[in-house]
């Protein structure tokens, strides 16, 4: 029987190292190669065709959300497995209604791991760490009303939050927008308070659940 080919990307280097040396312990399993950041692993994923693609979703260059988003359109077939230090609400909504076969949390078992990378190659959905499981069943949030308070929005506030969404810095929105990244916060806690979001992570999902971000080219 052939191995499973995974390809894993995750920027830290230690985690990255010690989820490696585990899944190289077994049989079943073939590590192709690493990635540190999501262009390398959108590369990676689209040359080496692999069985698995294990994803951090916090990465330099492209997001996780990004990189998901680009295979669902080129390999829907592909397994894509979350791992992530979040716990947000959002940002897990965000990746799974992109088609991501799971997402757990790095405080899971490399045991737990190992089993949700086996059941995301043979077609398996729905992968949750315990904790994200007791999200879905404990929080309901109001999408529909954010949908609607995005036309409070100005037209910079838009361009601001598009900007974000595709994970660049303030200081990078700043250069692309000609503004100054002060007025880069200003205009990012404007839309947190009409929004009714909290943090970078929820704007960027909420973006991506909405289908409100282009990808730019790569």
């Amino acid at each position: 029987m052939a191995p499973i080919r995974v390809i894993i990307a995750d920027d830290h280097p230690a985690f990255r190292s010690g989820l490696r040396a585990f899944l190289e312990q077994e049989p079943d399993v073939e590590i192709l190669a690493e990635a540190d950041d999501g262009r390398t692993a959108l590369h990676l994923a689209r040359t080496l065709e692999p069985d698995v693609l294990v994803l951090d979703l916090e990465m330099p260059g492209f997001s996780g959300i990004e990189v998901t988003q680009c295979l669902r359109q080129e390999r829907p077939d592909l397994p894509i497995l979350i791992l992530s230090a979040y716990e947000d609400e959002d940002y897990i909504f965000g990746v799974l209604e992109q088609g991501a076969a799971g997402y757990l949390t790095k405080q899971e078992s490399l045991h737990a791991i190992g089993e949700a990378v086996r059941g995301a190659a043979q077609g398996q959905t729905g992968w949750l760490s315990r904790r994200i499981a007791a999200l879905f069943v404990g929080q309901h949030r109001s999408r529909e009303k954010r949908t609607e308070l995005l036309h409070d929005l100005s037209a910079r506030e838009r361009e601001v939050l598009q900007e974000l969404a595709r994970g660049h810095s303030n200081a990078e929105i700043g250069e692309r927008l000609f503004i100054a990244e002060s007025t880069v916060k200003k205009h990012i806690n404007s839309v947190y308070d009409k929004l009714g979001l909290g943090t970078r992570a929820q704007a960027v999902a909420w973006m991506w659940q909405q289908g409100l971000v282009e990808v730019e080219e790569t």
